[in-house]
């Protein structure tokens, strides 16, 4: 044997490149090679065992004490003991269970009764000594009541997704045992789906006990104020993704020295905006907000005001505004210039992505003033969900200076002005570049006469050799009939395919 291979580093390296990907169920080349010499059984059968998407494996490995069911072949089978394990029986599966690193999902392919298995050994030993990243969905009371009840020694990282009923009575006792055994978790994932504001109230306390935390995700659970306040004072966390419940108004200021990505979801974007008027983010990077109801003219201004004076303009890289609200009818509202010049501040940006009910009203002039700000943007997405509404947009002529002003872009949501524009007159070569395979436009609720189809298909042709073209239907297109707008793009479409097919 060479002597490379005798570095352990160097062996886990080549067999991790073995290893199948987890949702795949054929047989790997790790078990071949840990029955091939004895340098390689230790390190393939640590990377073999070191990814499990349920703990059903670990039944297979005692042949005679497990039995299983199945419906039919394309569904997978279902485990269970047949008897009670003995203690060798423990100890073989020890040797196994001690290389596990990360469970995706947790007991689905086992029944109850051989859960209480698992989670009752003979022994105090954690049955998972090692696990650090565990992921589970859960319908039942009693499977998150026991699987928060293991004792989880080196776990970093959990993920609970409960999907029943009562989660405040189903979840109080367990977190508590829970942050005993797993004392050290630094990321954290929940969500649910009922009771969200009643558990919101007392898991904030479990939060704040994980001084270590570095990531929060729980978007469901609406959070009050005090423990916004409590994570601004956690040095650790650098993502956080969270809703925020009602909270009074305070002047306190609120620092998050080294948090880089923030998520917040609210109803009202007014108390998103008196929010971050005391709160300050030198670290961010990747900003995103979302909102329940839309919010006026004056709202929007404030809300970007606001950011400008919680973060440093100069290291924002991802602006992100959205939400589920309802389309306004009784008032209408025109998103312009003048609403995303404020925009203009963040000179790092990389992706914009707005979304809002309004029309909006761009020229080509005020984007490429915009887009000026922003040498080094590579998403451009204006009203990616809702579309323009309007018969405007920005002109072919106009999205080729777009593109020579932000190279780098490279995913682009806006409406295309095609009106009048019924002749493409340049060469592939006069424009000076192509944009590469992956870009992605997407043109939303454009209006296209048929007259424009060729012109606009040549264009195309000559700056994009492939291009993933996708589709929105806004209430321009309804009101200027659907199947006419949506052949038009198609036809465009159609045509570029034949074009490229002539070229290749």
């Amino acid at each position: 044997m060479h002597h490379v291979l005798q570095i352990q580093e160097i062996v886990l390296n080549i067999f991790g490149h073995c290893r199948l990907p987890t949702w795949e169920s054929s047989a790997s080349d790790l078990p071949t090679l840990a029955r091939t010499c004895r340098a390689f059984k230790e390190p393939a059968l640590d990377v073999l065992w070191e990814e499990l998407l349920d703990p059903s494996p670990l039944a297979i490995c005692l042949p005679g004490a497990y039995r299983y069911s199945q419906v039919d072949q394309r569904t997978p089978k279902y485990y269970s003991f047949s008897r009670s394990l003995t203690e060798i029986e423990w100890r073989i599966l020890r040797s196994y269970t001690h290389r596990i690193r990360s469970m995706l999902d947790a007991w689905d392919r086992l029944d109850w009764e051989s859960v209480g298995t698992f989670l009752n050994p003979p022994t105090t030993e954690p049955l998972l000594p090692n696990l650090r990243d565990l992921y589970a969905v859960a319908s039942t009371e009693s499977k998150i009541k026991h699987l928060l009840s293991m004792p989880f020694p080196s776990l970093i990282s959990l993920g609970v997704s409960y999907t029943g009923p009562n989660a405040s009575s189903v979840f109080h006792g367990p977190l508590e045992s829970f942050f005993k055994f797993s004392p050290s978790i630094k990321r954290l994932y929940v969500s649910l789906m009922f009771d969200t504001i009643a558990f919101g109230k007392f898991f904030s306390s479990y939060i704040c006990r994980w001084q270590d935390l570095n990531s929060l995700s729980c978007t469901s659970i609406p959070l009050d104020v005090g423990t916004f306040e409590h994570l601004s004072r956690m040095p650790a966390l650098t993502r956080l993704s969270c809703s925020l419940s009602a909270f009074p108004p305070s002047d306190s200021p609120l620092l998050f020295t080294n948090l880089y990505r923030l998520e917040l979801f609210y109803e009202f974007l007014d108390s998103i905006s008196q929010l971050l008027s005391r709160t300050r983010l030198p670290a961010i990077t990747q900003f995103a907000v979302y909102v329940d109801s839309c919010p006026s003219k004056q709202g929007f201004s404030s809300f970007l005001a606001s950011v400008q004076t919680s973060v440093v303009v100069h290291t924002i890289q991802e602006l992100t505004f959205g939400g589920e609200f309802l389309r306004m009818r009784d008032e209408e509202r025109l998103l312009g210039f003048e609403d995303l010049q404020p925009c203009m501040a963040f000179s790092t940006l990389r992706r914009i992505d707005l979304n809002l009910t309004w029309e909006v009203d761009l020229t080509d002039n005020e984007l490429l003033t915009l887009a000026s700000a922003w040498p080094h943007l590579e998403h451009l997405l204006i009203n990616r969900e809702w579309g323009w509404n309007t018969l405007g947009g920005i002109t072919p002529n106009g999205l080729l200076e777009l593109l020579r002003t932000c190279p780098s872009l490279s995913d682009i949501a806006l409406a295309i002005d095609t009106r009048g524009y019924t002749e493409f007159r340049e060469s592939p070569e006069s424009l000076g570049f192509m944009l590469p395979p992956t870009f992605c436009f997407n043109v939303l609720d454009s209006f296209i006469e048929e007259e424009s189809v060729p012109a606009i298909a040549a264009f195309f042709t000559a700056i994009a050799p492939c291009v993933n073209w996708t589709f929105q239907v806004g209430r321009s297109a309804l009101a200027a009939g659907i199947s006419d707008y949506e052949e038009g793009w198609y036809d465009v479409y159609d045509r570029l395919r034949d074009a490229l097919g002539q070229q290749s």
